[in-house]
């Protein structure tokens, strides 16, 4: 690009396990790395919704064990890119300061679009020309989200507030932890109030000054990687990675909506309605799946059969699996695990994860 015409970076965070879809999404291959939908894995797909902004490249965020995996992403999608491995998990500010680093090494200043792994989104020509609405307010020097329009009252998501007013874009009054279910109506029935997308975007001038200031530890603990280059910024090799494992083992934990979103100024929503999920639990996948006459869904061809059932899903990986007349189940094979769930009780495959890692390092000892 040349002029004054800044370029646009996407960075996707593809770091997270995804325990609430075991068996299918575990250590060795989270969710992003899947096919749930039948129309590519998640990762692939992030990526080919970015295609209408016309990047030179991309960055993902990711840990080590995933860093081959997310290349071959790119390489058969055709996109440039640099993956970024973190030592261990630290949350998103410190992934979102890791790449903004990087990028300014690379590019100098431009705008990074930051957005997470494993999102559907069912209209991806509305959500290319929403987030150019984004971009377009980050080149004003803001911090800006996208805000998606509350079809019902969630309890699982976080929102934001917009202070009323008129356009495409408005000031953020605040970001609001999960509601209670009545608060949630309450949100709703207010038309201020916005589900939080975790997509964002802004220059990396702008976001690394507001980690000087809100987050002065991350600033501090990442300083070392100003005296690098970034081609040894972007390594998992040698001193650079030795000098990455110390940054990571100092800093806590902490989002970047916690950490940077709910303190600073110049923050700006900019609404959007393009058919958003947020792909974190079994129940929630039922959105990507085309549903038969009786509420059935499943991606796995003839290895799902529903015998006098309603509203079941099936995800077999290998193993022929048939539903006889139950409702509102979720059966999932993956290699020799198998889960059987009432729909409603998503949140929960959490604790059959803590139990299963307590029976396999068990068997290890």
């Amino acid at each position: 690009m040349s002029g004054n015409i800044m370029k646009v970076v996407p960075v996707i965070m593809a770091g997270g396990a995804g325990t609430r879809l075991w068996p299918l999404s575990r250590e060795e291959k989270p969710k992003q790395f899947h096919n749930l939908s039948g129309d590519g894995t998640l990762l692939e797909q992030t990526i080919q919704r970015l295609l209408p902004l016309k990047p030179e490249s991309c960055v993902i965020v990711t840990a080590r064990r995933y860093e081959d995996a997310s290349y071959a992403e790119l390489e058969r999608i055709g996109m440039k890119g640099t993956v970024l491995s973190e030592p261990r998990p630290r949350n998103t500010a410190a992934a979102v300061l890791y790449a903004a680093i990087y990028l300014s090494k690379t590019y100098g200043d431009c705008i990074m679009i930051v957005l997470p792994a494993d999102h559907y989104i069912r209209n991806p020509v509305e959500f290319a020309a929403v987030l150019k609405r984004v971009v377009s307010e980050a080149g004003k020097g803001n911090l800006a989200t996208i805000g998606i329009k509350p079809l019902y009252p969630e309890t699982g998501y976080g929102y934001i507030k917009a202070v009323p007013g008129k356009g495409n874009a408005f000031a953020v009054d605040s970001f609001v932890e999960k509601p209670d279910l009545e608060t949630a109506i309450s949100y709703l029935a207010e038309r201020t109030y916005y589900w939080n997308s975790g997509i964002y975007a802004w220059k990396t001038s702008v976001i690394i000054d507001k980690f000087r200031q809100l987050l002065p530890r991350h600033f501090e603990a990442f300083a070392p990687l100003g005296a690098l280059g970034a081609g040894e910024v972007g390594s998992s090799l040698g001193d650079a990675w030795t000098a990455k494992e110390r940054i990571f083992d100092s800093i806590e934990s902490i989002s970047i909506d916690y950490g940077i979103m709910e303190k600073a100024h110049e923050r700006v929503v900019v609404p959007g309605d393009f058919g958003w999920g947020d792909l974190g639990s079994w129940n929630s996948i039922d959105e990507i799946l085309h549903a038969d006459g009786e509420g059935n869904r499943s991606p796995s061809g003839d290895l799902a059969i529903f015998v006098g059932a309603r509203n079941c899903s099936v995800f077999a990986e290998t193993k022929r699996i048939a539903v006889v007349g139950l409702s509102n189940v979720v059966v999932v094979q993956s290699g020799n695990d198998i889960l059987v769930m009432e729909k409603n009780a998503s949140q929960r495959v959490r604790e059959v994860v803590d139990i299963v890692r307590d029976l396999d390092s068990g068997k290890q000892s």
